[in-house]
């Protein structure tokens, strides 16, 4: 068979920069015709498609067969030889009914199988508290979860329906030709910047990677979990390179391809190159790449017992991070429903597998945090499809987090821009897998095995011959793929550049926009008159013996907002169970609201990473760090997330980090130190810094309503400081200190020293030594927020 013209490589792509235009090959390629090639028609022949509502008996033996080579490769023989046995009495495809009992009657007799152990060997301890009658206990469990499992998939991946079956093929299709024209963009002069100049933008590629469109398939999704502005549905928070799972969410190609090129569109508005759109459902990726594992544990935390799940996705190089192995442990801890998905693509950039980890498969990590783990053809969608949706009813049902290792191949650079290095030179073509050249950097051997494995091509193929959809039914979809993409592509052409004060947006919910410096004599309007200072605050310390110290007014502020707002928890290390944070000060609050304080790892990046997904969702978190100098090991997740959020993509993120600090308690230099400075210029963190007893309830309280992320900062030797009690205001007052206040705390005339924290009382102290000693009147502002 010959293609027509229309199938010639960017037919509509009719400018497109890179010469010698190939079609496509009938037999191999997205345009072939209904003749699928010998390897499909042989695993045809092995895995027949069952009739409407049966499960093929051969599916189920080739489920089980991987998930026990993956996990229990030893006992193998023994299990299929039962497998055989158990199934001669059913026909090759079974009904739900007999697929119900099957599976049954098969965990029974596992269980009989290996349940018992030697006699005498069950009481023995194989380390310390551990008798090998309960290590077996739980290996046995893990094989009886491994099978049930297994039947699972096979009965979810039979389940498919033409229909979806449809939309899987069509879904990658969109994905392959969205990242086929993004190429273009960049390889083009077709957008211009307002100087003229082209502007080529800027995107990560994912052809071969299309697959990852079927995870999507049975999340809930769609405008069915969209009402009255609130969104009900599952959560994704794809890599940079799952272009597949954002589509299957309904993030549009307009939107894909105006991030990407900095033009208006969701969510950024051409504020950031990242896609996303958490108003259905789509977490926005951040840089570095691990981030987002801190973000969903807070998310899945605040989705547990909701039968809401999140899909975390991330690379096999994206795997080596810290805070990917912090906040799975985590999410495995609390059991949230999180499905991880690892796409590993043989290569993170340009460094292969081998280099980047020792295990054979990213999935045998799951087994470290007690977790299960399942490693499958990334290149299958159905596999795809059943190994995400089986992990994601498995969250629903309560039973924490599963990873899905997906093994493909990244056929294509890194970026747009890496193409060139990855093949050896800039490849001819991007709809069909391209020829790699000397001097390319991807492994030849790898490249040849997984070009074979074109995910496109052989669901098409597999389509065909399960005759439901025709070769003219494909060419449609085809068409109306590209057409669909063009159009959008031709309107981010159309589309104006963002107006040039959207770089200087809020970074704070109801915050003022940034403006440009400007020469003094290019003003066009006057100054703004100068403000009459207006405290509003009686000036000076009052203090009262009979009053409360700085830590009870820190735990009234806690005791009232948590009464008031059922939404506020607290999260940290130790700040739960019996003990009530390292210095105690927590512990009259565990009998009302032990619930609500969660003791975490100890890991500062997943406390402020969950802080941070938890108030994406609606919650009102306080997050403790043991001691401020120990915030720098979440260094990353607060400034490179957190504290962008509302810039990006104008969420709040009503989230509040208490951070014990300071010295004068010659505590050493890892207990001491004053971490306030990092962030003073740090866009899209407020910080505050009390004194004083009131002002430490007053602004914790407003820390805590407020729709941004506050660093509140109390010094740990005001704690219990008696010559500063204070008598506070009774609950009934709501109490609350505005946030951006300074306050006079002594009047004078010839000096004034500006301070906060435990330093207001060196300075007044100072002060009245100065007015005494040498007659000099001194003013001590206390700033409270810096």
């Amino acid at each position: 068979m010959t293609c027509s013209p229309k199938f010639v490589i960017f037919a509509s792509f009719d400018e497109f920069t890179v010469p010698d235009f190939k079609t496509f090959n009938p037999d191999e390629k997205f345009m072939a015709s209904s003749k699928p090639s010998t390897a499909s028609r042989a695993t045809s022949r092995r895995k027949r498609t069952p009739k409407s509502g049966l499960i093929s008996v051969a599916l189920l033996r080739d489920e089980l067969e991987k998930a026990l080579g993956q996990n229990d490769a030893l006992i193998i023989p023994a299990i299929l030889e039962n497998f055989h046995k158990m199934t001669k009495s059913y026909p090759a495809e079974v009904s739900l009914t007999d697929f119900k009992k099957l599976s049954s009657q098969f965990l029974r007799q596992i269980e009989r199988q290996f349940t018992h152990l030697p006699a005498g060997h069950a009481a023995a301890e194989i380390y310390p508290m551990m008798p090998l009658q309960q290590r077996h206990k739980e290996r046995l469990q893990n094989l009886i979860e491994t099978c049930r499992a297994a039947f699972e998939r096979a009965r979810i991946r039979a389940s498919l329906t033409p229909g979806e079956k449809k939309e899987i093929l069509q879904g990658m299709l969109r994905t392959r030709y969205l990242d086929a024209r993004l190429k273009k963009f960049f390889v083009s002069n077709e957008v211009k910047l307002p100087d003229g100049s082209a502007f080529q933008g800027k995107g990560f590629r994912s052809m071969g990677q299309e697959a990852i469109y079927a995870a999507g398939l049975r999340l809930r999704r769609g405008k069915a979990y969209q009402k009255n502005g609130r969104y009900t549905g599952d959560y994704v928070a794809p890599m940079i390179r799952d272009l597949g799972l954002a589509l299957a969410m309904g993030l549009q190609p307009y939107d894909v391809m105006a991030a990407q090129m900095g033009k208006p569109g969701r969510p950024t508005q051409g504020k950031d190159l990242h896609i996303g759109d958490f108003s259905i459902g789509i977490l926005p990726p951040a840089a570095p790449i691990g981030i987002s594992s801190g973000t969903t544990c807070g998310m899945g935390l605040a989705l547990k017992g909701s039968e809401q799940v999140v899909i975390n996705c991330n690379g096999d190089g994206g795997t080596s991070a810290g805070e990917w192995h912090e906040a799975i442990n985590f999410a495995a801890v609390q059991k949230m429903p999180i499905v991880y998905i690892l796409q590993n693509n043989q290569t993170a950039l340009s460094t292969p597998t081998h280099e980047q980890f020792a295990c054979s498969a990213l999935a045998q990590k799951a087994a470290g945090y007690g977790i299960r783990g399942i490693t499958i053809d990334g290149t299958d969608p159905e596999a795809v499809f059943a190994a995400v949706t089986e992990a994601a009813e498995a969250c629903r049902r309560g039973e924490g987090p599963v990873i899905v290792e997906l093994v493909c191949m990244r056929i294509c650079g890194h970026a747009h821009h890496d193409d060139m290095l990855y093949f050896g030179r800039e490849p001819d073509q991007f709809l069909e897998y391209p020829e790699i050249y000397e001097g390319g950097y991807i492994d030849s051997e790898k490249y040849a095995y997984w070009k074979q494995k074109d995910p496109i091509a052989l669901y098409r193929n597999k389509l065909f011959d399960e005759k439901i959809i025709t070769l003219a039914e494909y060419e449609k979809m085809v068409s109306g793929v590209e057409a669909e993409i063009e159009a959008a592509a031709q309107k981010v052409i159309e589309a104006a550049w963002p107006a040039e004060n959207l770089a200087g947006s809020p970074v704070f919910v109801n915050g003022q926009s940034a403006t440009h410096v400007e020469l003094l004599q290019d003003r066009a309007y006057p100054f703004p008159e100068l403000p009459t200072w207006n405290p509003g605050e009686t000036v000076g310390l009052q203090t009262d013996a009979k009053g409360k110290t700085f830590w009870q007014a820190i735990v009234e502020a806690l005791e009232e907002e948590m009464r008031r707002d059922p939404e506020v928890f607290i999260l940290g290390e130790d700040v739960g169970g019996k003990y009530g944070n390292a210095f105690v000060i927590l512990k009259s609050l565990l009998k009302e609201f032990g619930d609500r304080m969660l003791n975490t790892p100890m890991s500062e990046s997943a406390i402020i990473g969950a802080a941070t997904g938890a108030a994406l969702l609606g919650k009102r978190p306080v997050a403790e760090i043991q001691f401020n100098d120990f915030v720098a090991c979440g260094f990353n997740q607060l400034v490179n997330n957190t504290a962008k959020i509302y810039y990006r993509w104008e969420h709040s993120v009503p989230m509040t980090l208490r951070l014990p600090w300071g010295g004068l308690r010659q505590a050493g230099p890892y207990h001491s130190q004053n971490t306030e400075p990092w962030f003073y210029r740090t866009p899209g963190l407020k910080i505050v810094c009390p004194s004083t007893p009131i002002e430490a309830k007053g602004l914790l309280k407003a820390a805590i309503r407020d729709d941004n992320p506050v660093l509140f900062y109390e010094h740990i030797a005001l704690y219990r400081a008696a010559g500063i009690k204070q008598a506070l205001p009774p609950a009934a007052d709501d109490f609350v200190l505005p946030m951006g206040t300074a306050h006079l705390k002594r009047e004078g005339n010839d000096l004034s020293m500006i301070t906060y924290g435990a330093y207001v009382h060196r300075c007044l102290a100072a002060a009245e030594q100065l007015e005494k000693e040498q007659g000099i009147s001194c003013q001590v502002l206390d700033l409270r927020s810096l």
